[in-house]
């Protein structure tokens, strides 16, 4: 039967004569139709159209609480350093693609450097992640044609926000009115994950800063994560073919390699858990102009929010620049939240103050984040702070301030009493 499903997938396998080995087919194959098949050989078997329960087997399930959602794409025209989104979107083709076909391929935006960017001694975070978030918005858009107000309409899919992780990579800075790029980095390696990696590089070429944000696709009724391979091919293969992954072969193989070790984010170890100080305890209320469109604190947000809780709690460690940070969101955070920050202080000689934020929201953990203030360039978290940034840990860590239980911490607080006591 020329429709059955070897068939197609041989016509299918002759459009693509140099792709590599691929994963075995799910029963459902059975039932695939061409583009299907299409669908499966050109992402590699990453994309298992919808029916074959694989990818229901693989994919994480958080409850509704767990996430908070955030805006990826631009809902309505904006702009970035008086570039027209609506524009840019519509010039994908002309897009500045470096280093196309390789690991690092990457959307070039020109920025400039402004007031808002800059503070007497460092880069003002929340400013940049802002710039950052715009480009990656206009980035996606301009690739994809989808925007988060088209997935949510057409396809019933939003883009959650689930961890940053940002650092500082160089001791000198662009002055205001300095020409800068914002290089893209996106990649849909198996639904639903969406990361990205943003760059701000100066005229130069040299790297100031770089953010990575674990972004994946949810389900806005379930608000699960999502299992929609028809929307997340809709995004996904417009970024392989203008990145220069599109087509299934040897080379792409080797990207996605590089890709997997890149997403991986390993980290180095410091030889022993975090072990703070100092602990304080700070508070902090969400204000209406704190949070964007999903009613949610916008997470550009995160590094002022801290800044605010240290100040409450009469430090002043938090005015010295912020050099590196990974948080996590947990749950949404409206206007009218009212925290309380639990600030876990490791001060070091050499290495910077570093702090770890707990905010507890109605007795619960809804934002967990570690900072690095001031330290040497560049900046980074050991892979022991990574793992202390966790909701399992966060809650360990307000039983002990409240309850004085102190289990299954992934720090150690043997310098610290607990106030329970």
């Amino acid at each position: 039967m020329d429709s059955g499903p070897e068939q197609m997938l041989q016509r299918v396998l002759g459009r693509y004569p140099d792709c590599p080995n691929l994963p075995p087919l799910p029963k459902s194959s059975g039932r695939w139709s061409e583009s299907d098949f299409d669908v499966f050989v050109a992402s590699m078997g990453s994309i298992v159209p919808p029916g074959s329960g694989v990818e229901a087997d693989n994919a994480e399930t958080p409850a509704k609480e767990e996430h908070a959602l955030f805006e990826c794409a631009p809902r309505r025209k904006t702009t970035i350093d008086s570039v027209d989104m609506e524009q840019l979107a519509s010039d994908s083709k002309d897009a500045d693609v470096k280093n196309k076909g390789k690991a690092d391929a990457c959307l070039v935006t020109a920025s400039s450097v402004f007031m808002v960017d800059r503070a007497a001694e460092g880069l003002k975070v929340e400013a940049v992640l802002t710039k950052f978030d715009q480009c990656r918005a206009a980035a996606l858009q301009s690739i994809s044609g989808m925007s988060t107000q088209s997935l949510v309409e057409q396809e019933g899919v939003g883009i959650l926000l689930s961890d940053i992780y940002y650092a500082v990579e160089s001791s000198t800075l662009p002055a205001v009115t300095d020409a800068v790029t914002v290089e893209s980095e996106i990649d849909l390696p198996k639904l639903p994950m969406l990361p990205s990696l943003q760059s701000l590089v100066d005229s130069q070429g040299h790297t100031v800063c770089t953010a990575v944000f674990g972004q994946m696709f949810v389900d806005m009724k379930t608000m699960m994560l999502s299992q929609n391979s028809d929307a997340y091919n809709r995004v996904k293969r417009p970024c392989d073919n203008v990145f220069g992954r599109g087509v299934p072969n040897c080379n792409t193989v080797a990207v996605r390699q590089q890709l997997t070790a890149k997403w991986a984010q390993q980290h180095p170890k410091q030889g022993g858990m975090f072990k703070p100080s100092r602990y304080l305890l700070g508070k902090y209320a969400v204000a209406p102009s704190d949070c964007d469109t999903y009613n949610t604190l916008y997470h550009p947000k995160v590094a002022s929010v801290c800044e605010h809780a240290c100040l409450s709690a009469g430090e002043t460690f938090c005015c010295a620049p912020t050099n590196a940070f990974f948080c996590k969101f947990i749950s949404t955070l409206p206007p009218g939240s009212r925290l309380n920050a639990h600030i876990f202080v490791a001060d070091t000689e050499n290495d910077g103050t570093r702090a770890l934020f707990v905010f507890e929201k109605d007795s619960r953990c809804a934002l967990c984040a570690l900072v690095v203030y001031d330290g040497p360039l560049p900046a980074t978290l050991y892979e022991e702070e990574i793992q202390a940034v966790t909701p399992k840990n966060a809650e360990a860590l307000l039983a002990w301030a409240g309850q004085g239980v102190a289990k299954g911490l992934a720090c150690d607080l043997s310098a610290l009493k607990s106030p329970a006591h």
